[in-house]
């Protein structure tokens, strides 16, 4: 991943704040979980360094943990929602997109089915179940608009 896409989604996670803590427990640039750095490698989540290199190494095991089907950009925003809302209810939400007829390997339906994990008559019939899906949809969207602003600043 170039550095900019990085920045964008450091920006969107702890608004580059290296001591940046949440609630439930995350910490560092890139809000990594205590599991997540263990599972990268990471000993200091407030390291910036570190916490750089163990989202960018977590975003890519997401990357390729991705269906193949889904290719080129929408390979990245599935990648970066499953990066905020977990892998699973990636894999529900291409589910709920097969039953409405939608092409479950494209951001765009995924944009569209993902709130549906908050509703009920949806998370129930799914294995992963409630998620707050707006959220990845919005993540996924702040990103984008951070790392276009970032080419457009650099000129890359």
């Amino acid at each position: 991943f170039d550095w900019p896409l990085l920045a964008a989604q450091a920006y969107q996670e702890s608004h580059w704040d290296p001591d940046a803590v949440s609630a439930t427990g995350v910490r560092g640039l890139m809000m990594l979980t205590l599991a997540t750095a263990s599972e990268v490698g990471i000993e200091n989540r407030l390291d910036p360094r570190q916490s750089v290199q163990g989202g960018a190494e977590y975003l890519a095991n997401l990357y390729d943990r991705i269906p193949d089907g889904v290719e080129g950009e929408d390979r990245l925003w599935f990648a970066l929602a499953s990066y905020n809302v977990g892998m699973g209810h990636i894999y529900d939400a291409r589910r709920l997109a097969e039953r409405r007829g939608l092409d479950k390997n494209s951001w765009e339906a995924m944009e569209e089915v993902l709130p549906l994990l908050s509703q009920r008559e949806h998370y129930t019939t799914v294995r992963h179940g409630y998620a707050r899906g707006h959220e990845p949809v919005q993540y996924v969207r702040k990103i984008r608009e951070y790392y276009a602003m970032l080419h457009a600043n650099l000129q890359i």
